[in-house]
């Protein structure tokens, strides 16, 4: 049963989830401009399709490359009308396995939120809460044990952002 909520019983494991990708994908953003060149134990890797992948022992974070994560499971949407902006393979934050991508699109949040809450659905997945902030609007799903989550919100440059999060198994 889909609840509405203003935030107040989101869980925090879910919350750290969400979070935690974002933390993710700043420092992924951070080590594009230059700094994961300074930092010892961080392998740099270009690819001709535009994309550089910065790991070390405990995952790794893709920036560019309009690519999602090859751990990106079969049954998680997939938003057709996205430029990904970054994708993170795993979750050293939690430690757990995971994937993180970023991505803009140029179609309304509604329509964002249309499409997460018909294919989730679809896909087995349960959601468990809407949460409307002033500057957004996150979905939790669950299926089996993993946890989906989804950001999506106005970028102000008349694009829609959306950080999507998932526990892989």
């Amino acid at each position: 049963m889909e609840q509405e909520n203003q935030g107040n019983n989101l869980s925090k494991k879910k919350l750290y989830m969400i979070m935690g990708g974002v933390v993710i994908l700043l420092v992924g953003w951070s080590l594009i401009g230059g700094l994961g060149r300074s930092l010892t134990g961080v392998g740099v890797d270009k690819d001709n399709g535009g994309s550089t992948t910065y790991s070390n022992n405990d995952g790794s974070v893709t920036v560019g490359g309009n690519k999602l994560p090859d751990n990106w499971p079969s049954d998680a949407p997939k938003y057709k009308n996205a430029q990904i902006l970054s994708s993170v393979a795993s979750n050293p934050q939690t430690g757990e396995a995971g994937a993180v991508i970023a991505f803009s699109t140029s179609d309304s949040i509604q329509t964002v939120i249309d499409f997460y809450k018909k294919e989730l659905a679809s896909n087995g997945w349960t959601v468990e809460q809407t949460i409307a902030t002033e500057t957004g609007t996150i979905l939790v799903a669950t299926k089996d044990e993993r946890d989906f989550s989804v950001y999506i919100g106005d970028s102000g440059d008349g694009k829609v952002g959306v950080t999507v999060s998932i526990s892989t198994p």
